[in-house]
């Protein structure tokens, strides 16, 4: 018996992305297997325009750059890690993940092709869930990250909160048709939260690259250009800061990796309230003792209470570091 091959969809455009997210938002893709093909999209451009800039990158620009990979890598855990910490990445992923920045001649016109992390994405989703909700999240991230209408939209959204000046509400309008895709995007935020978040990541990148203007005359990011003044009004937003949170509570343990003994990771599900993320301990914070009663709640499924310090940002626990391990007081300990 023939084995079937899963259907491949090429993606060269963002036409094409909305397209196929479309369909796997409305469940029109069918139950059989899926594959993304990703062909030079999405790639995302910025032009800086004025006196010395000629394949120059600024530090500015590069430290945006830095920002990209970091919201990068925080979409893919939580796609493939169920977290926002990319210290669960392995090295192999960061190295997979990483891009690189282009710079042509004759302008300071850096290309970031994208296309990769698309496909890694893929790859890494592939199995771990039906093939709608894999093209779903797949599409859905290419596009908060590298689309052209998530950067029009963030400017469109920005123009309005610091009303500005009617020519660049004119310039960043959208059309009739990016309206109707809006509206698509609005359906898969609403559906994968995780999008939602991952968007207002990359928005953070968005504002970080019009605040690197710096001297230049005027800069260009996905074909829209806005001048050294309307970028840095549409950029003087305050940026989202996490807060320090304390996450004291009982847990049940999901799953400990010990394998790196400088700080161990575990996965811990909250009994107090509907929360799950990834909390650590640097090699030397806890006791034998702690660490034993670690290994016993993990193995016997018995919930613990654990004091965590943590900080949240946007509704997200960013980072969870343990602090101390205790069996509850309404529970007796395991059996010696």
């Amino acid at each position: 018996m023939a084995v079937k091959l899963p259907k491949k969809l090429v993606v060269r455009d963002e036409a094409t992305a909305f397209k196929y997210l479309e369909q796997a938002l409305n469940d029109e893709l069918g139950n059989e297997q899926v594959v993304l093909n990703f062909e030079h999209w999405p790639v995302l451009t910025i032009k800086l325009e004025g006196p010395g800039y000629d394949s120059t990158i600024t530090p500015d620009i590069a430290e945006s750059l830095v920002q990209l990979q970091h919201a990068m890598n925080r979409a893919y855990a939580r796609a493939v890690r169920d977290t926002t910490n990319a210290r669960t990445l392995t090295a192999q992923e960061r190295r997979q993940l990483k891009f690189k920045a282009k710079v042509e001649k004759g302008s300071s016109l850096i290309k970031v092709d994208l296309g990769d992390y698309a496909q890694q994405l893929m790859t890494a989703l592939a199995g771990r869930m039906e093939s709608q909700h894999i093209v779903a999240t797949v599409l859905g991230l290419a596009l908060v990250s590298g689309g052209v209408l998530a950067y029009r939209t963030f400017l469109k959204q920005r123009s309005e909160d610091r009303k500005i000046e009617q020519e660049t509400q004119v310039r960043v309008a959208l059309s009739k048709e990016e309206t109707r895709r809006a509206e698509v995007m609005a359906q898969a935020l609403g559906a994968k939260p995780q999008l939602a978040f991952a968007q207002e990541d990359f928005d953070d990148v968005r504002r970080e690259f019009l605040r690197s203007t710096g001297d230049a005359k005027a800069i260009t990011v996905q074909g829209v250009e806005l001048t050294n003044a309307q970028a840095r009004t549409i950029a003087s937003t305050p940026r989202s800061e996490s807060e320090d949170v304390q996450l004291n509570g009982h847990y049940v343990i999901q799953k400990i990796d010990w394998t790196n003994p400088e700080e161990v990771k575990l996965v811990v599900s909250s009994t107090d309230i509907n929360q799950v993320f990834v909390a650590t301990f640097k090699g030397g914070a806890l006791s034998a003792e702690h660490r034993e009663r670690l290994k016993s709640a993990e193995w016997e499924r018995r919930r613990v209470y654990m004091a965590i310090n943590g900080t949240r940002l946007r509704g997200e626990i960013t980072t969870a570091s343990i602090i101390n391990v205790e069996w509850p007081k309404d529970a007796a300990p395991p059996a010696a």
